[in-house]
């Protein structure tokens, strides 16, 4: 069993840099799931000047490759028995035309580089703002539960009772999550906590997502202090945050399958995965037209590889849609709000690009 009493004294700090851009909008915002969508907007922003350019040059390439294909057949003929001169030949064709063989996979390697950055630093906001919980509370148990009053030299461990003392916890807990005007900072739509996953998840973590690790943990480390809390629960955690797991998480009714499926209590309903998932699904078939052509591969013997590159290119196309499907369902909602957000902005990109580039080239009398 985890011994959590040990909690934060010292403030958590946040060294990620694209998790201190989140914060720093989200305390100009309030509500860290729209912060997610006006940053993921703000990063769009920057990084699709690229993408277009990319989708242009894509479209040069496969115009390269459609022109040399002729003279490409011929010199894999020609040299079909010599592997290294056709190889030869073939870099003299490619350099001929214009054609990069780099601009096969370098679109799907900046999606997937830029993925993972983004999903780096969207850890380590949600890890810290889910330490910054646990460090307030603490705050709000060592000054108001724990210290001894001047004239008794009692603490409201020795005089209070254990629902007086949850009270005051759950009040600090529904403070932290409210702002001054009422709103609420981790509510987003239908998601009651953005830090949890748009599941059947709990809302409020409980000690095995908060300390755990491994996929869908928080992973949120503790500091060596000592920390008193009362007898009545297990660890200091539970002292903390018992009194919000009882009001918002599933209710235990002595049979798995039925606390499983308490749904007024899940943290979510699946719809953000659904349409993340739905929308990669449906850029990937958009983008699909837009890759670059590559020519085809031959062995020793000068038959040609099955599959080869285009299998390659198919693989690396499905790679995205398949992380997101599992990311979606064990990290957090809020990291789903940006790849749905992400999604949306660049199936919209890719519809009204190719409609201007199928436009483009029926007026060249291009096929």
């Amino acid at each position: 069993m985890v011994d959590l009493s040990l909690l934060f004294l010292a403030k958590p700090e946040l060294t990620n840099w694209i998790g201190k851009l989140v914060d720093m909008l989200y305390h100009q915002i309030g509500n860290f799931g729209w912060t997610v969508v006006i940053f993921t907007l703000i990063l769009k922003a920057i990084v699709s000047p690229f993408d277009l350019w990319q989708k242009a040059a894509t479209r040069k390439n496969n115009r390269a490759m459609k022109l040399m294909k002729p003279d490409l057949d011929r010199i894999n003929e020609s040299y079909a028995g010599n592997p290294q001169v056709l190889q030869k030949k073939q870099m003299e064709l490619y350099k001929q035309y214009g054609y990069s063989m780099w601009g096969a996979c370098l679109p799907s390697i900046l999606t997937l580089v830029i993925f993972l950055v983004v999903f780096s630093g969207f850890n380590a906001c949600v890890k810290y703002e889910n330490q910054m919980m646990v460090y307030e509370l603490t705050q709000v148990y060592r000054t108001e539960i724990v210290a001894e009053d001047p004239n008794t030299h009692q603490s409201m461990l020795d005089t209070a009772s254990q629902e007086e003392i949850d009270a005051i916890m759950f009040d600090a807990y529904e403070s932290l999550k409210t702002n001054d005007d009422g709103s609420q900072k981790w509510q987003w739509l239908w998601v009651k906590n953005v830090f949890m996953p748009d599941t059947w998840a709990d809302v409020v973590p409980d000690i095995s997502t908060y300390a755990g690790t491994g996929m869908g943990k928080l992973n949120a480390g503790l500091t060596d202090v000592n920390f008193p809390y009362s007898s009545a629960y297990g660890n200091a955690y539970d002292a903390l945050l018992k009194p919000a797991m009882r009001e918002y998480n599933k209710v235990d009714k002595g049979n798995a399958f039925k606390t499983f499926f308490d749904v007024k209590h899940w943290n979510g309903y699946l719809i953000l995965p659904i349409l993340s998932l739905a929308l990669s699904i449906i850029s990937t078939r958009l983008t699909r037209g837009s890759q670059p052509e590559t020519p085809t591969q031959y062995d020793a013997n000068g038959k040609p590889v099955a599959g080869g590159a285009a299998n390659s290119m198919k693989y690396m196309m499905w790679i995205m849609p398949i992380m997101i499907g599992v990311f979606s369902l064990f990290y957090s909602a809020a990291f789903c709000i940006y790849m749905f957000t992400n999604s949306l902005i660049t199936v919209a990109i890719n519809l009204i690009y190719n409609a201007v580039t199928k436009k483009k080239d029926k007026a060249l009398g291009i096929e």
